[in-house]
C-alpha cells in the first residue's frame, strides 16, 4: 500500500535551500504553503534556517520519524542520501534529481546503486527523475512536488508519466474551476510503478476519475487487469503519447505487419475499459464532467437552448459524435407547453427562448429529469442583459442538486456575468464555451457507460478439440507449420474451410474434385500468390499434371496441397498475433491481396465476448460492403462473427500458436456461411 507516501506523517527535504530558484527551495514553500499537517524538516550542510523552519545538516540529525523525504541533490550524491534515509527508517523516497538510467551510462549506473542503498532498508524509491507526488485531502494536504499549480480538491486523480503532462491537467482542471483528488508524477518509477499508483487511486474512496498519461508500458497484462476491475466503478482516461512509432515487430504475415504501436495501444485500452482521447484538452474536458457529475445510463440526450443557433451547433456535434436525440414523453411536453411562454419550442431541443428566466429552466430541467426517454442534459445559453442571469444561474445550480441525471453547460458570455458562470461551476455542473465541447464531453460520458456494459459481458465459450489440435501443433516443425496441419487445427475447431489435401504423385488426392486450386506449401512462400504459388481453376487431372510440373520447376522441393475451388465471395482475413505481455491480438478486415494496401481493418484483445465479436466486424469502415448495397445482398454476419468467436477459442486454448492469417476467407450471403481457403499458421 501507498498510504505513507500519500499520507505521510512527516516529511523532510534533501536540498532545501534559501535560494528562490532551487527545487528544494520551492518544495519546501509548497508544503508550508498548502498547510501540510505533519512536520516538515529542512535538510542542508550550512543553513540553519529555511523559510522560517529550523533546517537540520542530515537527516540523520532529524530529531523525530520521517515516511517521506524528498531528494534534490547532485545525481552522484543520491545514493549516499538513500542509504542515510534507510538508517534513518524513511518508508519512502521522492528523488527529484535527473541524470539517472534516462541518461544512460553512468546515470544507469548510478540508479542501480541508489535501488541497492534502498533495497538494503526496505525503503521505497519514488521516481528518480520525477516531480513528485501531492494529496489534496484536508487532512493530509501534502504538496511533496515542485511545481507551481495551487492545489485545489477534487474528485479526479492525475498519473502521469510526464511531470509536464501532469501539470498541464493540473493546471487546465484548475482553470475550468475544478480540481484534483491524487497526483503522481513518477519519471523513471524505478521501483513505485504505474500499475501500483493505478491501483491505489482506484482504491481510493475520493477518486472518481483518474486521468492517465502513458509513454510506456511495463507489465502490460497486470496493467489491463488491474483496469479492468478499476473501470468498473471509476472511469479511466489516458492519452498515449508517440502514436506514429512502430512497437510492433516487423514480421512477414498480413496479421504482423498490419500490428502498428497506435493500433496495439487502442486495443489494450479497450479491453482494458480505459476511454483514450487524443488531445489532453478533450481528455480534460471529458474528466471534468466525469469527476463532478453522474454517469449517464445511455446515448440518449435532450439539448436545453435559450439561442437557437447553438442549439443546432450542439445537435450537429452530439449527432456526429453517436448520441441521440431523446424523445420526450407527451407528459414532459405537456409540462414545458404549460409552463413556458407560447413561443417555447418544446420538443428537442427545447427552446427556452432568450428571455427565459429562472423558473423556465428549473420547469424545464425539472421536466427532463424526470423523463425516463432522457439520460443527460446539455444546456446551452447565453446570457442576455435583459435577464436576470444570476437568478438563472440558481436556478440551474438548485436543479442539479437533485438532479439523478448528468447537466452539463454551455454558457457563452464575457466577464460581465462571470458570477453567474461560478455559481452554475459552484454546484458541480462543469461549464465550457462552446456547444461542440459540451456535446463531445457528453459523448465522453456516455461512452464511459458504454465501457462498464461492455466490461460486465462473459466471453463466449466455443467447443473445439483442443487436445487434437495440440497434438498437430505438437507434432509440426516449428516456423509455419504444412498446410494440411493448419487445417487440421481449423477442422478441431469446427472453422468451415475448403477441403484441402497434399499433392502426392502428382494426382489429385481422394475427395478433392475440380474445379481445383493448386497451392505450394513452403515456410519460406508466405505470400504464395504474390510469389506465383497458386494455379486455380485446374479442370482435370492432366491440368493438374501440368501446374504441378510448372510449380515444381519453380519451388524446387517444396510440398504442394491441392484444394477445392470455392466459388467466390466478399473477401475478408481474420487474423491472430501473439503479443508478448499482452496476449493473443485478433485481426479483422476486408481480405484477399489488397488487405495492407487498404488497411481497414480492427483489432481485439482475446478472449471475444459475443457482443465484442459483433463490435469487431462492424468497426471498419468497409462495412456497407458487407451489409449490402446496389443489389449485392448482404453477407452473412452472423457466420463470420461465429468465426471470429472460434479464432478467439483457438487462441486462448493453444499458446503455441505465434501467429495465424486466414486470407482469404469467403463470406457468402446471408445464411450461408463462411469459408476458409488460406491459412498460415506460425507456431514458437
Amino acid at each position: 500500500m501507498l498510504d505513507t507516501l500519500f499520507r505521510p506523517r512527516a516529511v523532510a527535504v534533501l536540498g532545501a535551500s534559501n535560494n528562490t530558484f532551487s527545487i528544494g527551495n520551492r518544495v519546501v514553500k509548497n508544503l508550508i504553503t498548502h498547510n501540510f499537517k505533519g512536520p516538515i524538516y529542512p535538510i542542508h550542510p550550512k543553513e540553519k534556517e529555511i523559510l522560517g523552519l529550523k533546517a537540520y545538516p542530515s537527516i540523520l540529525d532529524v530529531p523525530g520519524p520521517v515516511d517521506v523525504v524528498t531528494i534534490a541533490v547532485k545525481s552522484t550524491l543520491v545514493p549516499q542520501m538513500v542509504e542515510d534515509c534507510g538508517k534513518k527508517g524513511v518508508k519512502f523516497v521522492i528523488i527529484h534529481t535527473a541524470g539517472f538510467r534516462e541518461m544512460g551510462g553512468e546515470g544507469a549506473r548510478l540508479e542501480d546503486a541508489l535501488l541497492e542503498a534502498a533495497g538494503k532498508y526496505g525503503v521505497r524509491v519514488y521516481g528518480p527523475n520525477c516531480q513528485g507526488v501531492m494529496n489534496s485531502d484536508p487532512e493530509v494536504s501534502v504538496y511533496a512536488n515542485f511545481t507551481f499549480t495551487p492545489m485545489r480538491p477534487g474528485n479526479a486523480s492525475i498519473l502521469a508519466q510526464s511531470g509536464g503532462v501532469a501539470e498541464l491537467l493540473n493546471l487546465n482542471l484548475r482553470r475550468m474551476g475544478s480540481g484534483f483528488r491524487m497526483y503522481a508524477s513518477q519519471g523513471n518509477a524505478s521501483d513505485v510503478s504505474t500499475n501500483e499508483l493505478l491501483e491505489y487511486f482506484g482504491a481510493d474512496p475520493g477518486t472518481r476519475t483518474i486521468m492517465m498519461h502513458i509513454e510506456s508500458m511495463k507489465d502490460t497484462r497486470h496493467f489491463i487487469d488491474s483496469c479492468r476491475r478499476i473501470a468498473k466503478e471509476k472511469s479511466l482516461l489516458a492519452i498515449r503519447t508517440g502514436r506514429s512509432k512502430a512497437a510492433a515487430k516487423a514480421v512477414s504475415s498480413h496479421t504482423g505487419s498490419l500490428m502498428q504501436q497506435d493500433s496495439l495501444t487502442d486495443t489494450i485500452f479497450e479491453y482494458a475499459g480505459v476511454m483514450r482521447f487524443q488531445t489532453t484538452e478533450e481528455m480534460i474536458s471529458a474528466g471534468y464532467a466525469l469527476a463532478n457529475q453522474p454517469v449517464p445510463a445511455g446515448p440518449n440526450v435532450a439539448i436545453v437552448a435559450n439561442a437557437g443557433g447553438p442549439g443546432i451547433m450542439a445537435i450537429d456535434e452530439c449527432v456526429g459524435c453517436g448520441l441521440t436525440l431523446a424523445t420526450l414523453t407527451e407528459e414532459t411536453k405537456a409540462k414545458l407547453r404549460a409552463g413556458l411562454i407560447p413561443e417555447a419550442y418544446v420538443e428537442n431541443p427545447v427552446d427556452v427562448a432568450a428571455t427565459a428566466n429562472a423558473e423556465h429552466f428549473r420547469l424545464t430541467l425539472t421536466a427532463l429529469d424526470a423523463d425516463p426517454g432522457v439520460d443527460s442534459i446539455l444546456v446551452t445559453m447565453v446570457t442576455p442583459p435583459f435577464v436576470d442571469c444570476e437568478a438563472v444561474a440558481d436556478a440551474i445550480a438548485e436543479c442539479a442538486g437533485r438532479a439523478t441525471k448528468p447537466i452539463v453547460c454551455v454558457v457563452m458570455t464575457n466577464e460581465t456575468w462571470a458570477s453567474t458562470v461560478e455559481k452554475i461551476k459552484g454546484a458541480g455542473i462543469p461549464v465550457y464555451d462552446f456547444p461542440e465541447t459540451g456535446a463531445r464531453v457528453v459523448a465522453a460520458m456516455a461512452r464511459y457507460r458504454e465501457v462498464q456494459k461492455r466490461l460486465e459481458e462473459p466471453p463466449a465459450t466455443v467447443p473445439g478439440d483442443r487436445a487434437a489440435a495440440a497434438a498437430i501443433l505438437g507434432a509440426a516443425p516449428g516456423g509455419y507449420i504444412p498446410q494440411a496441419d493448419a487445417y487440421g487445427v481449423l477442422d478441431a475447431y469446427g472453422i468451415p474451410a475448403a477441403r484441402t489435401a497434399p499433392m502426392k504423385g502428382g494426382r489429385a488426392p481422394e475427395g478433392i474434385g475440380y474445379p481445383a486450386v493448386l497451392k505450394v506449401d513452403s515456410p519460406d512462400v508466405v505470400h504464395k500468390s504474390d510469389a506465383g504459388g497458386v494455379e486455380l481453376d485446374i479442370a482435370d487431372d492432366g491440368g493438374l499434371k501440368k501446374a504441378w510440373e510448372r510449380m515444381s520447376g519453380a519451388f524446387p522441393g517444396a510440398g504442394f496441397v491441392v484444394q477445392e475451388q470455392c466459388p467466390r465471395g466478399t473477401e475478408i482475413i481474420v487474423g491472430l498475433k501473439r503479443e508478448e505481455g499482452v496476449g493473443p491480438v485478433l485481426m479483422f478486415g476486408l481480405g484477399g491481396v489488397h488487405v495492407e494496401a487498404l488497411g481497414d481493418v480492427s483489432f481485439r484483445l482475446a478472449p471475444l465476448s459475443e457482443a465484442g465479436a459483433a463490435r469487431m466486424v462492424r468497426d471498419i469502415r468497409s462495412l456497407p460492403l458487407l451489409t449490402g448495397s446496389r443489389g449485392v445482398p448482404a453477407a452473412d454476419l452472423g457466420a463470420v462473427e461465429r468465426l471470429l468467436l472460434a479464432v478467439s477459442q483457438l487462441a486462448v486454448d493453444l499458446p503455441e500458436i505465434e501467429e495465424m492469417d486466414l486470407n482469404p476467407v469467403m463470406v457468402y450471403p446471408e445464411g450461408e456461411g463462411v469459408k476458409v481457403v488460406d491459412v498460415r499458421i506460425r507456431k514458437k
